[in-house]
């Protein structure tokens, strides 16, 4: 009876009531229906949320997407690309500081190097912005799945069947258009500045970029370098970073030199077979470079071996291992190919070109100014800039001259001939007559002329610049050490100098030299000062103690007013006239 009894008792008390979220579902064979998802604020992304799932006791489950920003302001939908960290007038600012002269060549060169890096930073955008679609796409194909998993749907979505899969990843180059880069071709006399220009750039950008010398490849087979060479050299400046190769720039120098040859005897293997090697590289091919490991930069070590003998020496070649090759491909589509070169000869076939012909009814007769330009170094005359393939200034084909005495009358609208030169007018044309295969030339986008330099520029390149010739050699002799002075017409008889050997920039060098020879070797001495007459070799460079600065400054200060009385220009009648009616008039 006890047992019964307690039984009783039991079901007698009371039990508190369990909570809603406790009760025990219906036990009912009809399916309940989905209780209303529970949506909370677990960030501020705006389609952040929450979804309660069918098992009571697995808590909750939510979606983020890290990709969306948090923050929507009214510049949301703008693009973040597109504003450059510079322009091609702020790389010619900076090319101003060491190069002078050549504005024109310097805005070319400076506009090409800018649109190429320009195109490169939008393919490098469009491809991040491709990545980041397709993981944000991934993330939200995986969070549709846990949350069909977790809902246990034994019905599948209307547009989805056994077996569909979506596509892993689209081809993005194909959504948005390609830039292809624009080649350059730099023509030009020695020493004004060619590649010193590219030189300075590449230093300011601080990108991969490589001279290669053109004289010394051959075609593929032979004897010499095969034009894969300057790529292998392009990755060695790059530190073996193939990435940054594809980007780099090479300058193909003495590329004139290239020219297929007329009576050669044999086959040219280093005119037009070299051209013919070159197409594919400038067009954009896969080159494959071999590079020991041994030999790398990477590898400032040399590599030893623990199993020689005692006492053998681990630096000898005998103690080393076999040398292991390392195979780099390298793609070119995007590598900058600048070509430059002299091209001497190529102004005959320019003016052969653009001269008409003296005889005959109707024909124009031919000046005896025009019969003696020539030269590649020369101005030209504003009768020729009709001639001019981009944009003649109507000023000049207004003026042409239509017989010899108009033509000694007519002026230039530009000052100094607007320093055009006869290799301004090169055409396609004249580079395949000069010797250049059709196909090669039209891989050339860009053609662009240097002007020979003229006395002032020389005189400019001694001082202006921040790495100027003065500025190396003074603080050359502020080591020994020696104060080191010139005077303006010292150093103007240097440009005068320079200027007659004909060799550009690089003849300043040579003067220097000449000049401060005995000086050096007369180091240390406390002053010294170079005069005119020093430089004409009529005297000695003059030499002071460490008291002698008052007459160096009295006898640079002499010389200095002595070259400014004889350049200030002499006062005419007519300035003269409205110079003593100022005075009159109280003005």
């Amino acid at each position: 009876m006890m047992p019964r009894q307690r039984l009783t008792r039991s079901r007698a008390l009371k039990l508190p009531p369990l909570p809603a979220a406790t009760t025990a579902p219906p036990t009912s064979t009809r399916r309940p229906p989905d209780p209303a998802p529970c949506r909370r604020s677990l960030s501020t992304v705006h389609n952040s949320a929450a979804h309660r799932s069918r098992n009571f006791s697995s808590g909750f489950s939510s979606s983020y997407d890290p990709s969306l920003d948090p923050g929507r302001g009214p510049i949301f939908t703008k693009s973040n690309f597109g504003v450059p960290q510079f322009y091609p007038r702020d790389l010619k600012k900076r090319v101003d500081d060491y190069v002078v002269g050549q504005d024109r060549a310097k805005k070319t060169i400076c506009s090409v190097i800018f649109n190429h890096y320009q195109g490169l930073r939008r393919r490098q955008h469009l491809e991040f912005r491709d990545q980041r679609l397709w993981e944000k796409r991934q993330r939200q194909r995986l969070n549709h799945d846990r949350d069909m998993r977790e809902q246990r749907d034994p019905h599948s979505v209307a547009d989805e069947f056994p077996g569909h899969d979506e596509p892993v990843r689209e081809d993005a180059k194909s959504l948005y258009e390609e830039i292809d880069k624009s080649n350059l071709l730099l023509l030009g006399p020695t020493g004004v500045g060619k590649t010193y220009i590219l030189e300075t750039l590449s230093n300011k950008l601080n990108v991969p970029f490589t001279i290669s010398d053109c004289n010394s490849f051959t075609q593929a087979g032979y004897i010499g370098q095969d034009v894969e060479t300057c790529v292998e050299r392009l990755l060695i400046e790059a530190n073996y970073d193939v990435k940054a190769t594809e980007h780099g720039i090479i300058v193909l120098d003495e590329f004139d030199k290239l020219a297929k040859k007329e009576n050669i005897n044999g086959r040219d293997v280093g005119g037009e077979g070299v051209q013919q090697a070159l197409l594919k590289l400038v067009e954009g091919s896969k080159v494959t470079v071999n590079v020991k490991e041994n030999r790398s930069s990477r590898s400032a070590t040399p590599i030893t071996s623990n199993y020689g003998p005692s006492g053998s020496n681990p630096s000898s070649p005998a103690s080393q291992p076999p040398s292991r090759v390392e195979q780099y491909t390298v793609d070119t589509t995007n590598i900058l190919f600048v070509f430059c070169g002299a091209f001497v000869g190529l102004d005959k076939t320019i003016l052969r070109r653009v001269s008409k012909p003296s005889l005959g009814f109707g024909s124009a007769i031919a000046s005896r100014a025009g019969s003696s330009f020539s030269g590649s170094k020369e101005i030209l005359p504003a009768a020729m800039y009709a001639h001019l393939p981009h944009q003649p200034p109507p000023a000049a084909a207004e003026a042409r001259p239509s017989s010899s005495r108009s033509t000694t009358t007519t002026s230039s609208p530009f000052p100094s001939g607007g320093g055009f030169t006869p290799l301004d007018l090169t055409t396609p044309a004249d580079l395949q007559a000069f010797g250049f295969i059709p196909e090669l030339i039209g891989r050339m986008h860009n053609i662009c002329a240097l002007a020979p330099l003229s006395l002032g520029e020389l005189f400019r390149i001694l001082t202006e610049p921040r790495n100027s010739l003065v500025a190396q050699y003074t603080a050359l002799f502020e080591t020994y050490p020696s104060r080191l002075f010139f005077t303006r017409r010292a150093l103007r008889a240097i440009a005068q100098r320079a200027a007659a050997n004909e060799t550009g920039a690089r003849g300043l060098k040579m003067e220097m030299e000449r000049v401060l020879a005995d000086p050096m070797f007369d180091a240390p001495t406390p002053y010294v000062l170079i005069t005119e007459a020093c430089v004409s070799g009529r005297e000695k460079a003059g030499y002071w103690g460490k008291d002698g600065r008052m007459e160096l400054m009295r006898r640079l200060d002499e010389e200095d007013e002595a070259d400014d009385a004889a350049t200030r220009p002499a006062p005419t009648s007519e300035s003269f006239g409205q110079y003593r009616e100022a005075g009159q008039s109280g003005a």
